[in-house]
């Protein structure tokens, strides 16, 4: 997190590409940053809490404060509408990099229905359901 600060304040002409799954699913399926309140994970059997686990990161919140981002957005990838959206935006990071016009984020909110142990279309349900609240879509930040 602290470099990923730090070269967007600086306003490195890169594209920074955040998927968010609320969970670490490649580890085991433990707890991330972006975990929800409530969201059970095989290191928060009885769902994150704010007392123990403190909240969730919103990190594209934070990236959009920086003077050194131009682009930053939220996109997801459960419909082929979503998809469509998400390529645009990786697209117009890309741009943005080539044109130096500082650091672009893309957060791509996900699943994982292997560590949210539900099948690919319930998972793309709760996602829908659960994680849009916390993490709504759209652009954050467009120079």
């Amino acid at each position: 997190t602290a470099e990923s600060i730090h070269a967007a304040n600086r306003g490195e002409n890169i594209v920074m590409i955040f998927v968010n799954n609320a969970i670490y699913g490649m580890t085991g399926g433990q707890m991330a940053p972006t975990t929800l309140i409530g969201q059970k994970t095989a290191t928060t059997p009885y769902g994150r809490r704010v007392d123990l686990n403190g909240h969730p990161l919103e990190i594209t919140n934070l990236m959009k404060e920086l003077d050194g981002t131009c682009y930053v957005t939220r996109q997801a990838v459960h419909t082929p509408a979503a998809v469509r959206k998400t390529k645009a935006a990786l697209k117009k990071a890309f741009e943005n990099a080539i044109a130096k016009k500082g650091t672009s984020v893309v957060e791509v909110v996900s699943t994982c229905n292997t560590g949210w142990k539900l099948s690919p279309e319930k998972a793309n349900q709760w996602m829908a359901e659960h994680m849009f609240e916390k993490y709504p879509l759209g652009d954050l930040k467009n120079n």
